[in-house]
């Protein structure tokens, strides 16, 4: 197929830096800030009940396994950190709880639901041995049976990832794997407590590709301490060489406000803004020459992926698991921490492993903060996620999806704001049409800020002290 429009590099001087600034990744809306703390169990049954209604839709899931052996220190996951002996008698008790949080989910939703996407992410799913991740996927896939042609995936960390795992995994119907690379430099690696080297990586990926699994992602970080040019261009080649179907090139988030344990970062020679920026400049442009296309935000994919695909055609969605061309109006999410979108709100589960154990054992929901959604806030997320997933927000098309006749008015000050990223070259803006151009995919947040009705301002470059304390940095 043909490729989409490139991004030219390098972009026009300052361009970079001047949209740089903090924001959300907006894979909700409202964003998690918005949401409240008093929203619980009462709250998350009526939402439940109301998306039981939708008999037979299917549903996204998702199932956050909260172990890692060791603790990354750019982290911003919801982890616990178990080794030694004890880990197999956590990992069975972690399943008890997870089986009887399916099973009580099935009865709420009256009956089974087919799931389009299954995803397990973490912590590290893999620090599971292959026959709890059996285990694991039983209880899943009894309450959630998994459509034909549904997108089952995994977060696999090479260090714990054993030939057992792989055989493991592909047998249970896995397609598609993520791993973390974040920097094969030894020296960041060291500053960061991540010690993986490039043999392991290869080796993991030829592994999983060998025993059919089609579709590989890889993660890099930029912004790490440590990093520099040299250091980051030969992570660029090794990536080169492993070829992976899709990559996301996330800025490293430096919110030791929110993971206290990131403050150690601080004295390991964090990059300036100049070299921060230079680094995703640099990772831009070798991706490009290299065949990947920009789908949006920081996320590249060669074009033959099922994202590419979905970019082209229109059927691109955006869910909490990120980008996908596996639709899904609701998503189900199983474990600590993790959140469900379903009955028109979103619903977080208890962040500590033992209280999420708690309420799932008692047959609760462990729900401890979320958001109602309102008919504003479901028409401004739609007209967000076009701008994010279709390129394009078209008002004529929204009002008709949502029967409304007022979104000239309502978002004439998201109209006003635009004219900034026009001048930039960023949008392309007329009386009730928004079109992305392609230098625009990498400043989506920014696109999406205007229409946020919760921020402080609608001005995406002049962003206050509350937004800079809540977001990471958009670059």
């Amino acid at each position: 197929m043909s490729r989409q429009p490139s991004v030219s590099w390098p972009p026009r001087p300052g361009l970079l830096e001047k949209w740089s600034g903090p924001g959300p990744r907006y894979t909700s809306y409202p964003t998690a800030p918005v949401w409240s703390d008093d929203f619980g169990v009462a709250e998350a049954e009526a939402a439940t009940q109301r998306a039981a209604s939708r008999t037979g839709e299917p549903l996204a899931v998702y199932v956050h396994v909260p172990f890692c052996e060791r603790r990354c220190l750019f982290c911003g996951c919801t982890v616990n950190i178990q080794a030694g002996r004890w880990r197999a008698s956590k990992g069975d008790a972690f399943l008890e709880a997870l089986e009887a949080e399916a099973a009580r989910l099935e009865e709420a939703f009256g009956g089974r639901r087919p799931a389009t996407q299954i995803h397990l992410g973490g912590g590290t799913p893999t620090w599971l041995s292959p026959d709890q991740l059996r285990r694991l996927m039983t209880a899943v896939t009894a309450a959630f049976p998994p459509l034909d042609h549904a997108e089952i995936s995994v977060e696999v960390d090479p260090r714990v990832t054993t030939p057992d795992h792989v055989a493991a995994l592909s047998e249970m119907g896995f397609r598609r794997i993520s791993l973390g690379v974040q920097d094969t430099d030894e020296g960041v690696q060291q500053a960061i407590h991540r010690g993986q080297t490039c043999e392991q990586t290869a080796d993991l990926i030829e592994a999983f590709r060998d025993a059919g699994v089609d579709g590989v992602n890889l993660d890099l970080i930029y912004g790490l301490p440590r990093q520099g040019q040299a250091t980051w261009a030969a992570t660029l080649d090794a990536v080169a060489v492993w070829r992976p179907d899709r990559l996301a090139v996330y800025g490293y988030a430096h919110v030791p406000w929110l993971k206290p344990h990131q403050r150690s970062l601080e004295d390991r020679d964090l990059p300036d803004a100049a070299l921060r920026t230079a680094l995703f400049a640099a990772a831009c442009e070798h991706l490009d020459q290299g065949g990947y296309q920009l789908i949006g935000l920081d996320h590249f994919a060669l074009p033959d992926d099922a994202l590419a695909r979905g970019l082209a055609d229109g059927s691109l969605h955006r869910n909490f698991m990120g980008y996908t061309t596996m639709h899904a109006d609701e998503m189900v999410a199983l474990g600590p921490s993790a959140i469900s979108d379903v009955g028109g709100a979103f619903l977080q589960n208890a962040r500590e492993t033992g209280a999420w154990t708690e309420a799932a054992l008692a047959g609760r929901p462990a729900t401890t903060r979320g958001h109602l959604r309102s008919p504003d806030d479901d028409v401004r997320r739609a007209a967000i996620g076009d701008l994010m997933c279709r390129m394009a927000l078209d008002l004529d098309d929204l009002e008709e999806r949502f029967s409304v006749t007022d979104l000239g008015e309502r978002f004439a000050g998201a109209w006003q704001a635009l004219c900034g990223l026009e001048a930039d070259g960023l949008c392309t803006v007329t009386e009730r049409r928004v079109t992305v151009e392609p230098a625009g995919r990498l400043f989506l947040r920014h696109l999406a800020m205007p229409f946020d009705a919760y921020l402080e301002s609608t001005t995406p470059d002049r962003q206050g002290q509350e937004q800079a304390g809540r977001f990471s940095q958009t670059l």
